[in-house]
């Protein structure tokens, strides 16, 4: 299956580098310039991952990263900087970034990155399907699909 990735940065040759390379890589690509964009793109679909830039021209990336974290929860979300700070790095670990990167981005690495995250965010649904599974099958009123039988 194809994963939707958002790229959300305001620097033109950024967002068309991380499109070109992530289309390549198999993934399918949306990019917009600025915060704004991106709330109102997330309102209308859903994406796998987002990639925000931290410094955008119309709101911060972190602020961002909490209004898409409210839009879409299960998005993996992945900050990007430029500018890297350990005050950057706590407020995206406070609010929940899935990944930071820095720029210049390694592009080797931000492949492997976003692999690594959706392999755990894939095993972690599939194990909450078993789960499920297990506990239809122990719990009797899903085990007994016609309750007339328990009838004498």
């Amino acid at each position: 299956m194809l994963s939707n990735v958002l790229v959300i940065d305001d620097d033109e040759g950024t967002r068309n580098l991380f499109s070109t390379v992530l289309t390549d890589a198999g993934y399918l690509v949306e990019a917009v310039e600025n915060g704004k964009q991106a709330i109102k793109i997330c309102k209308k679909r859903p994406f796998d991952i987002a990639l925000i830039d931290i410094e955008l021209p119309d709101i911060k990336g972190i602020d961002l990263l909490k209004t898409l974290r409210q839009i879409q929860p299960k998005m993996v979300k992945i900050i990007i900087t430029g500018h890297p700070s350990i005050e950057n790095a706590v407020k995206s670990v406070n609010e929940k970034a899935d990944g930071y990167l820095l720029k210049p981005v390694n592009i080797a690495e931000m492949l492997e990155m976003i692999k690594k995250i959706m392999t755990e965010k894939t095993n972690e649904y599939v194990q909450m399907i078993k789960m499920v599974e297990q506990a239809k099958e122990s719990t009797p009123i899903f085990k007994y699909q016609n309750p007339d039988r328990w009838r004498g």
